[in-house]
């Protein structure tokens, strides 16, 4: 094999398996929904994913098995923009990350097997502002508000976790990645306690270029072509407490380019899953669900995933019961 084609395929699979973020299976069940102002919140969620794909799921990397556990924390805030909604994420994402393949396309001539890493993974900060029918309202407000169409404009920006060029592997990606989103929420009846919903968000991301990849794969940049991606949600709750779902998830581009060599890893799946929510206490909910791709599309993507959720929420109402009449 040529040095020059042995330099691309090391990068192929050992550069781009290199992260480990928790964005390839969306954000979730009942993410996108309007919420009271003047909220607090944590979500802590647990992903275990084996798939060929990289951990964010934006780069594909076929004939490779790549197995994540991360366990992303997010802190939220909501509050009044100009009387209208507004929510301030911030996330950090601890896990570790192991990959192997015996054969990259086109060939490694040596076996990968057994490489692995942990740390922190890439994060983000995130705004998400209400465009039509989410004005800000407080808990009380909201309680009484009827359901309906709500149309939210979001920025996301994520930051590279930890990543040292003298690694084969890390759980950083070492580049900025741009998230620009149109999240809306349809309320399918009226009925707050057996509620269904309707979730649709599509995104575009925006991807940064990694100039400083590992020294042993010799490489000097590598740029990734945009991903538009379609996440959408079906819920329904049978009481006020328990409530199931579906989900479905489509990504299309991000083919990757190293020192102006393209990659043939451009994305066209589609993946989806199912899983169940309890609210346990006012302040304390979950959800678990599994998710797999359906049809990996002209690169045969897989994936399988399971996730665990956890929520809460903190509202000081006795800053809002003196106007409540």
């Amino acid at each position: 094999m040529k040095k020059s084609s042995f330099k691309l395929n090391l990068v192929f699979f050992v550069l781009l398996i290199s992260s480990a973020s928790s964005f390839a299976q969306g954000d979730g069940p009942r993410s996108f929904i309007l919420l009271p102002k003047d909220v607090w919140a944590v979500n802590a969620r647990w992903l275990g994913m084996n798939q060929n794909l990289n951990a964010t799921g934006t780069i594909l990397v076929p004939k490779s098995e790549v197995k994540i556990n991360v366990f992303p924390i997010t802190l939220y805030r909501t509050f009044s923009l100009g009387g209208r909604f507004a929510q301030l994420s911030v996330m950090v994402n601890p896990g570790s990350v192991s990959a192997s393949a015996l054969e990259v396309p086109p060939v490694i001539p040596l076996p990968v097997t057994s490489i692995s890493t942990s740390g922190f993974s890439d994060g983000f900060i995130d705004l998400k502002v209400g465009l039509l029918g989410a004005p800000a309202v407080d808990v009380y407000s909201y309680m009484k508000k009827p359901m309906e169409f709500s149309l939210f404009g979001e920025l996301r920006f994520w930051y590279s976790g930890s990543y040292d060029q003298n690694k084969a592997l890390n759980m950083g990606t070492n580049r900025p990645t741009y998230q620009i989103g149109l999240p809306m929420a349809i309320p399918l009846n009226q009925n707050l306690k057996k509620a269904t919903w309707l979730e649709i968000s599509p995104s575009v991301m925006l991807f940064g270029n990694n100039n400083e990849p590992p020294r042993g794969t010799r490489a000097d940049k590598i740029e990734q072509a945009p991903i538009f991606s379609l996440e959408t949600h079906l819920s329904h709750n049978f009481n006020p407490k328990f409530w199931v779902f579906a989900n479905l998830l489509y990504r299309l581009g991000g083919t990757t380019t190293t020192d102006g060599v393209e990659n043939n890893n451009k994305q066209n799946m589609l993946g989806g899953g199912a899983g169940i929510g309890y609210q346990f206490l006012p302040f304390l909910g979950a959800y678990a669900d599994y998710g797999t791709i359906f049809s990996g599309g002209p690169t045969d993507a897989s994936s399988n995933m399971f996730r665990v959720a956890l929520n809460f929420t903190y509202v000081n109402t006795k800053k809002i019961k003196p106007a409540v009449k």
